[in-house]
């Protein structure tokens, strides 16, 4: 499996998500950025770092996710390399005009290379209008931000592409500072166990969509 997480705007959310499914998945990183924070607890055997202009070499049956920042252009090789071989890209966007535009333009690019788009909705927030309880648990799907974002999408772009919520949390520092998974995290601490359930569950979902969409 090779998954690429892609926007042009920065602060989306792409390496919180990348270094969650490499640790989760144990998959190999792969990242265009110059100054990367993957080093500390990322084995040299499994990181491929390289610059924009450099494109990423054909990894054969090793499961990666690339971490791709920059944008779109005719010297951005380790973008588009990393698009072509992905299986799926991950774009994600959160609720704020500037990150909406420039996901909307980034999933128009991809579309160039690759089809199979899933939108991850992130740094979902409730707000007071928002009524999140169905059947005893949050329903992410009803938060406005959520919304707004599956709309923009469907009406800008296509309805067809999914879009995953993925709340606001606390634990995206975590993975960094303790170099382990959400689930990882969840196995040390009864109370980490009951914080955390909610966001596991939601990359449990995005899991889920991209093996029923193998």
């Amino acid at each position: 499996m090779k998954i690429s997480i892609y926007s042009s705007k920065g602060s989306a959310g792409k390496t919180p998500i990348a270094t969650n499914i490499a640790l989760d998945k144990d998959f190999c990183i792969g990242t265009n950025e110059l100054f990367h924070v993957y080093d500390g607890f990322i084995p040299d055997n499994q990181l491929i770092a390289l610059d924009t202009e450099d494109e990423f070499p054909d990894v054969g049956n090793i499961d990666i996710v690339f971490d791709l920042a920059g944008s779109i252009s005719k010297s951005a090789h380790s973008i588009t390399s990393a698009l072509k071989m992905s299986d799926y890209v991950i774009v994600p966007i959160y609720n704020e005009f500037k990150c909406l535009v420039a996901g909307l333009n980034t999933i128009s690019q991809i579309l160039k290379y690759n089809s199979n788009i899933i939108v991850v909705a992130t740094k979902l927030q409730k707000t007071k209008k928002d009524i999140l309880m169905a059947h005893g648990s949050n329903d992410w799907h009803s938060s406005e931000d959520y919304k707004n974002i599956k709309r923009a999408v469907s009406e800008k772009i296509s309805s067809d592409i999914p879009v995953m919520p993925l709340k606001f949390s606390k634990v995206f520092d975590n993975i960094f500072e303790y170099k382990k998974s959400i689930k990882q995290l969840m196995d040390e601490s009864p109370l980490a166990k009951y914080n955390y359930k909610e966001v596991a569950k939601q990359f449990d979902d995005i899991y889920k969509l991209i093996e029923v969409k193998k």
